[in-house]
């Protein structure tokens, strides 16, 4: 029979663990109001700039672009943007984003990381340790925008020196409160779809749409990067938020559980206390 002290430290225990998964998860859920307003405000601003950029795109011709952004096509080697939390205790948020990497990064491309669980984990994405170009830890709760223009000025650099052929960024995408992606896209050199048949307004450049277009790259990739670096963070805090309210839900089951062990032990221990009682009298 189950010891009731023993019983009783267990509850207490796992009555404890519940105040602070549920605390971690008020936290988290008031830290997510707070960030949602600010990326629903980056993603309107992201969804006009590339707008924008889809207009003076369907200005230039891909032959036009392929001489602004020369490819050298003998150059394999891609850079990997992964962005990563400095925190656990967030589900599979970091575990996704390492995953997905793993089969994408090969031993020659250039990594960029940003938060402390995937420099942790670089051993598992390259055995090379020059080609982690930069590391960012303690970002925080919030993916700043002079960090999003930092990367992007020296990605570009690096493309511009034809060390890299692309640039490549492995984020979370925010589908909604409970689903979270890990996802890959390509950030440069710029695609033209040639299936693309929008209507569009005639619309003058000055000097050119080329010069336009060559002077913005900058703006667009840190804009770009900001908008999917605050898409990581706001999916790291519902994750957190997800995994905290699951721990607290199962710590609730677990000590409901023992609770009802613990009576069913202590009425046992009072029955056969009674029944040793009654088997006295008789005796006598």
């Amino acid at each position: 029979m189950p010891n009731l002290n023993g019983l009783k430290n267990r509850i207490s225990v796992v009555a404890n663990t519940k105040k602070i998964t549920n605390a971690m998860e008020l936290v988290s859920a008031s830290k997510l109001r707070v960030i949602k307003k600010e990326y629903d405000n980056i993603q309107n601003y992201k969804n006009s700039l590339e707008n924008t950029f889809s207009d003076i795109i369907d200005h230039i011709s891909k032959g036009e672009l392929d001489t602004l952004f020369p490819v050298d096509k003998s150059n394999e080697s891609e850079l990997y943007i992964i962005i990563t939390s400095d925190l656990g205790l967030c589900g599979s948020y970091n575990s996704n984003i390492i995953n997905l990497a793993r089969t994408r990064v090969k031993e020659n491309d250039k990594l960029i990381l940003i938060g402390n669980k995937g420099i942790s984990q670089a051993n598992k994405l390259i055995k090379n340790k020059e080609n982690i170009l930069k590391s960012f830890a303690e970002v925080g709760n919030k993916f700043s925008y002079e960090l999003a223009s930092l990367i992007a000025s020296e990605s570009f650099d690096l493309y511009k020196q034809s060390i890299i052929s692309k640039i490549n960024i492995i984020y979370t995408k925010f589908v909604n409160n409970v689903v979270q992606e890990a996802e890959i896209k390509t950030l440069f050199p710029l695609e033209i779809k040639t299936d693309h048949k929008s209507v569009h307004t005639e619309i003058e450049f000055e000097p050119s749409a080329e010069e336009v277009l060559k002077n913005a790259i900058p703006l667009y990739l840190s804009s770009l990067i900001y908008a999917l670096g605050a898409a990581s963070k706001l999916s790291e805090m519902a994750s957190r938020r997800n995994a905290m309210e699951n721990a607290t839900d199962n710590a609730q089951e677990i000590e409901q559980t023992l609770i009802l062990e613990y009576n069913s032990t202590r009425q046992g221990l009072i029955t056969q206390e009674i029944t040793e009682i009654v088997s006295g009298a008789d005796a006598t």
